[in-house]
């Protein structure tokens, strides 16, 4: 039980504000739309701490955790400390001015306490981990840009050639921190996933292989294609012609993200990001003409008429 005195005269002269509980870590992310960027965590700057007039030791934030509605804050009276006031209880220890406030009522508090050093509020652990998972919500991944070959329609059981921009493969890091552990995520991307727009998907290891209209097509080869089984015809079309219909097709990158910690032990795999875009390709029906030659009639010579 802590002793309370008050003290008629202004002795403070400066006061240490001790912080009592870590606040909800918030980042803001600083260059973290390239490869590696930095995220301040802040771990609580204030110096509030869910309790109760009299109860240093109390659990939690005030706001929206449990039913205590008191949320206390602790002040270090340093010229009381230092200038002959007797302790008020077990030593080693402080004297704090403790002021609480009920968020239900308004009602504030002030008093002086005598709080032991082993009594006096700490900041919890920090968990790397969540950290780590911070730092992964402000990674700013690139979405894919689409290309194919034809590139003005597709044709009906002909290849068509699917890439992606290759400038967006590669990794991307970025680290927060909350007090003196740090934690940096990593994402690198490990494959594409092709949606066709007629059931159709296609699975590629990396972004594909640029179709070369310099080079013969004999001479180039790609590991990601897809050969249309039917037109695209009556699908949806910007200008309503249904003569002009594409199908919806979208390219998503899935990133693969580990993470490590410094100034602690840490480190492993965190849930998979994914980034998509979306394009239309027409597919066309290319009728052929299969003619045969040997059928057909001899052509008279020149000058001549047929013959009756």
């Amino acid at each position: 039980m802590h002793r309370s005195l008050i003290f008629p005269m202004a002795l403070v002269a400066t006061a240490a504000l001790l912080t009592g509980t870590a606040e909800s870590a918030h980042a803001g992310a600083s260059g973290s739309d390239g490869p590696g960027g930095t995220v301040n965590v802040g771990a609580g700057s204030g110096g509030t701490q869910g309790g109760v007039p009299g109860s240093p030791g109390g659990g939690g934030e005030g706001t929206g955790q449990g039913t205590n509605p008191w949320t206390c804050s602790y002040t270090d009276l340093v010229l009381n400390n230092e200038g002959g006031i007797a302790p008020g209880g077990p030593t080693p220890g402080a004297w704090y001015s403790v002021t609480c406030n009920d968020r239900l009522t308004g009602t504030q508090t002030t008093q002086t306490e005598w709080i032991p050093d082993q009594s006096t509020p700490s900041s919890p652990a920090v968990d790397p981990r969540s950290v780590a998972l911070q730092a992964e919500r402000s990674l700013a991944l690139p979405a894919p840009g689409s290309h194919f070959n034809p590139t003005a329609a597709s044709v009906v059981n002909l290849p068509t050639w699917l890439w992606i921009d290759a400038g967006i493969w590669h990794s991307y890091s970025i680290t927060a921190s909350v007090g003196s552990v740090s934690a940096t995520a990593v994402a690198n991307p490990i494959l594409v996933t092709w949606s066709m727009g007629d059931g159709g998907h296609v699975t590629c290891p990396g972004p594909g292989t640029p179709y070369n209209l310099g080079q013969p097509s004999s001479g180039q080869s790609t590991q990601c294609e897809y050969s249309y089984l039917q037109s695209s015809a009556g699908q949806p079309s910007p200008d309503g012609n249904p003569d002009d219909g594409a199908f919806a097709v979208s390219a998503t990158v899935s990133w693969a993200v580990s993470w490590s910690a410094q100034g602690t032990a840490g480190g492993g795999e965190l849930p998979m990001l994914s980034t998509s875009s979306r394009s239309t390709v027409r597919v066309e029906q290319v009728q052929s003409i299969n003619s045969n030659l040997s059928a057909a009639p001899a052509a008279a010579p020149l000058g001549e008429g047929p013959t009756s």
